[in-house]
């Protein structure tokens, strides 16, 4: 892929992540998504709730006002109360409480679920989801544990996702935590899966860094990389009877060039949790540290230089399928209105390559 501008794909017809769902208190949680601020807040029943931030009547910014005992939001200038629907349901000083209703008191709301813990919007207001967000992995049995982190990247969605896919940085970005080590041969399998595109590599030798075990020993890696619609990676890595850990990076694109990413690492090994979690914990700051400021430094330059312009080989597995599939998603809603998912597919790709 060639282009002078700074592209960025957005479909809308998709959950995406606004908060985790320990994030929602009395006080209303403001995001954005795609610059539309957005409040996120517990409705009636504890049902989450997400509306645009913006009250009907003078246009303050709900997130800054209080969720009510009743699950209602209310505004904190003049008091303009709303449900989980974006219904005004009570304007103060009025008889009745809030007269008629009226379209010019109604806030537009995206439709939300709770889900594994994270609050999701579905990416068009007032309209009717059309399928579940995706789910998280189980990773259960003796040893089990997670870890999630956060981070607010300075990248577009895509380059994002790319990044976190991406092998061939690990052995230079993160040489000595990932690889670094004596170069090995590994065969990667890319294949299409529903919504998205999933990579196998094989005969990646077991090892952290530049450790690893001793030549003959047999062992390799289990691994797959994989992308789905519109917004997450996952990063699978076992050896069987020993461990398995699964990273599932959800992302939430605050505006064209600004992701939010959780991070949900989710595991499983002979060793007890308690043993392993910091481990993961202090691994996985580091890496999202050197990530954070190489995409930082990536998105710099392709400002400096008015666009993107990027030359791609066969190693580059993910970058151009991910950006096919959100392309395909987003002009298919445009078009009629539809998803669109079902009818873009990635070729299948076989590379064999040093790392």
């Amino acid at each position: 892929m060639e282009t002078g501008s700074y592209s960025v794909a957005f479909p809308r017809h998709w959950w995406y992540p606004v908060a985790r769902s320990s994030e929602l208190g009395r006080r209303p949680v403001a995001v954005t998504l795609m610059d539309t601020p957005l409040a996120v807040f517990r409705g009636a029943g504890g049902v989450p709730a997400v509306l645009v931030d913006r009250c009907a009547h003078r246009n303050y910014p709900l997130s800054a006002g209080r969720v009510a005992g009743e699950g209602v939001l209310e505004c904190g200038y003049h008091g303009w109360t709303y449900d989980g629907g974006g219904h005004c349901v009570r304007v103060p000083g009025l008889p009745d409480g809030c007269a008629q209703p009226a379209d010019t008191r109604h806030v537009p709301s995206h439709a939300a679920l709770e889900q594994d813990g994270i609050v999701w919007a579905w990416g068009e207001p007032d309209a009717e989801p059309t399928r579940r967000p995706f789910a998280l992995p189980v990773v259960g049995g003796p040893g089990a544990g997670e870890v999630i982190l956060r981070g607010d990247l300075e990248c577009t969605l895509h380059a994002s996702l790319e990044n976190e896919l991406d092998v061939p940085h690990t052995a230079f970005l993160h040489r000595g935590i990932f690889r670094g080590g004596t170069p090995h041969s590994i065969t990667a399998v890319r294949r299409p899966v529903d919504d998205g595109v999933e990579v196998q590599y094989l005969g990646e030798p077991v090892g952290m860094g530049p450790i690893r075990l001793r030549e003959g020993a047999g062992r390799t890696f289990d691994h797959w990389d994989r992308f789905v619609l519109p917004s997450i990676a996952q990063i699978e890595y076992a050896v069987e009877g020993w461990f398995r850990i699964v990273n599932t990076i959800v992302h939430l694109p605050l505006s064209p060039f600004r992701t939010r990413a959780w991070f949900v690492v989710r595991f499983q090994s002979r060793l007890p949790a308690a043993l392993v979690r910091p481990v993961v914990l202090q691994r996985g700051k580091r890496i999202l540290r050197q990530d954070a400021r190489a995409l930082a430094r990536q998105a710099e330059r392709i400002r400096s230089f008015g666009g993107e312009r990027y030359a791609s080989t066969e190693l580059d597995l993910f970058g151009n399928a991910i950006w096919h599939l959100l392309r395909h998603a987003e002009r298919a809603e445009r078009a009629d209105g539809s998803d669109g998912a079902a009818a873009a597919t990635v070729s299948e790709r076989t590379v064999v390559f040093e790392a």
